[in-house]
């Protein structure tokens, strides 16, 4: 039997969001691939038309869908509200590098050791600098959002203190279980790698690798 009601949230780059019935309460997943009318997205408002069904495990689903009325559009982002993720992106490009050649430049001299605790302010402040730009993107609802693979490379060279004081202080990646799985097993590595580095197998390794040792 065909129902009706209202959207009540959407994630337009997965494809997937909830319906809440007309006299209900329960939210019903939908799925884009569902839709009658592929041209029609939804957004979050706006009410369908659709088949109750149930998945697999017996929860309940919205099929046959299509959008029978759009939501209000919402106010044109000004101008200085959004965030040129595309710059921030080849911001990050050209910190990789240089990070990169330092990390090679400190292991040829063998001073690693000593600069590590320079390169790991380095790169907290800018993996800050990555979770802020992010945050405001989501913020002013943009549909370019920095990868999380980005955020978790630069948390992984030694960023995570400022990723971790990012996600506290900007409220941002804290509550999605699988990005604070992830975060946790790069700490954990990133530690690892330390430890490593300042035992004395490790400091043996650097030796061999410095060109004045």
């Amino acid at each position: 039997m065909q129902q009706t009601g209202k959207v009540v949230h959407w994630r337009d780059d997965k494809g997937f969001g909830f319906v809440v019935p007309d006299n209900a309460t329960q939210q019903v997943f939908f799925h884009i691939r569902d839709f009658t009318d592929s041209k029609i997205r939804p957004t979050e408002g706006c009410r369908l038309q659709f088949t109750l069904s149930q998945d697999k495990q017996g929860r309940p689903l919205a099929i046959q869908s299509k959008v029978i009325s759009a939501s209000a559009s919402p106010a044109p982002l000004a101008e200085h509200d959004i965030v040129d993720l595309d710059y921030t992106q080849d911001v990050a490009l050209y910190f990789r590098c240089a990070f990169l050649v330092l990390v090679v430049i400190a292991l040829l001299f063998g001073t690693l050791p000593y600069v590590l605790p320079i390169l790991y302010i380095e790169a907290s402040l800018f993996t800050y600098w990555l979770y802020r730009a992010d945050k405001a993107a989501a913020k002013a609802r943009q549909r370019q959002r920095l990868p999380e693979q980005s955020l978790q490379l630069f948390s992984l060279i030694g960023g995570w203190p400022g990723a971790l004081l990012a996600q506290k202080k900007l409220s941002h990646k804290k509550r999605k279980f699988l990005f604070q799985r992830e975060f946790l097993l790069v700490i954990v590595g990133n530690g690892l790698l330390l430890i490593w580095l300042l035992s004395q197998h490790g400091q043996l390794f650097l030796g061999r690798l410095a060109l004045w040792s």
